[in-house]
């Protein structure tokens, strides 16, 4: 941790070096996100609810969704952009250092442009917060859980980054893999699990498990029918697909072959 730490410092210096660049890409990134959510609020203005859900109940999902995959991006964007790496033979570098290479991967850079998107995120939350039909009681619950919940998103959409790169020991690249792992189940995770067929809700709750991100734990706090234990298994769940994760990594880079190059 102590060298992550050295290494990832040096990396923030030396970004920071372009300080409008930084406010610019931030601001870009936020902005985009936010004209995605208007589109989606002006769709679901036209309904009440969708299968029970309001606007505002939407918003929370959307919400702990946005930050947590915008926090990923900012601080695994080598992870994302893991094809390079592959194809240009960079990763022998890696592997000849002192240090893990996931460990040099993750302190070697940091997307800032991302916090325009937990930026847009945590306003949306505020936002639906404010306008929720709960109680006192359950809506300190509920912004208590919060931090807990995006934890959790962090977590789950960082081992599905990583175990999406780890696929790139066999196939070299994995931008066509991002689509069906990281950018379809993260959409998807804006709205409730529930409206979509049986098939595809045991797909978000097993192999790309995003339900457990927002969804879950939100039942229970929205009172959508979930249980007090939804509020533990989702952070559970997180850590152990981290750990997960983690163990497919490790197998996956004993069959990394060298471009020769």
């Amino acid at each position: 941790m102590k060298m992550y730490w050295t290494l990832l410092t040096a990396s923030i210096r030396s970004r920071m070096q372009y300080k409008i660049n930084f406010l610019l890409s931030a601001a870009a990134n936020g902005l985009i996100m936010v004209i995605d959510f208007v589109l989606l609020a002006a769709i679901l203005l036209r309904f009440d609810n969708i299968l029970g859900w309001s606007i505002y109940e939407i918003g929370v999902l959307y919400g702990i969704s946005s930050v947590s995959i915008s926090a990923y991006r900012l601080i695994a964007p080598e992870i994302h952009n893991f094809d390079k790496y592959m194809i240009d033979g960079e990763f022998d570098s890696l592997l000849i250092r002192p240090v893990s290479p996931l460990t040099l991967l993750i302190s070697k850079n940091l997307d800032f442009s991302r916090l325009g998107g937990m930026v847009q995120g945590g306003l949306i939350l505020l936002i639906s917060f404010s306008r929720l039909s709960l109680s006192p009681p359950d809506l300190l619950l509920l912004v208590l859980y919060t931090p807990i919940a995006l934890l959790s998103g962090f977590l789950i959409s960082f081992a599905l980054g990583l175990m999406t790169a780890t696929i790139a020991f066999w196939t070299q690249r994995v931008k066509d893999f991002q689509s069906f792992t990281l950018y379809a189940p993260f959409n998807a995770a804006n709205y409730p699990i529930s409206i979509y067929p049986g098939w595809l809700k045991i797909i978000f709750f097993t192999v790309l498990p995003v339900g457990f991100m927002n969804y879950l734990p939100a039942t229970f706090l929205l009172h959508k029918g979930g249980d007090l234990w939804d509020l533990v298994i989702s952070p559970v769940f997180a850590v152990l697909f981290v750990v997960l994760s983690l163990k497919f990594w490790r197998f996956g880079i004993q069959f990394y072959h060298s471009t020769g190059s």
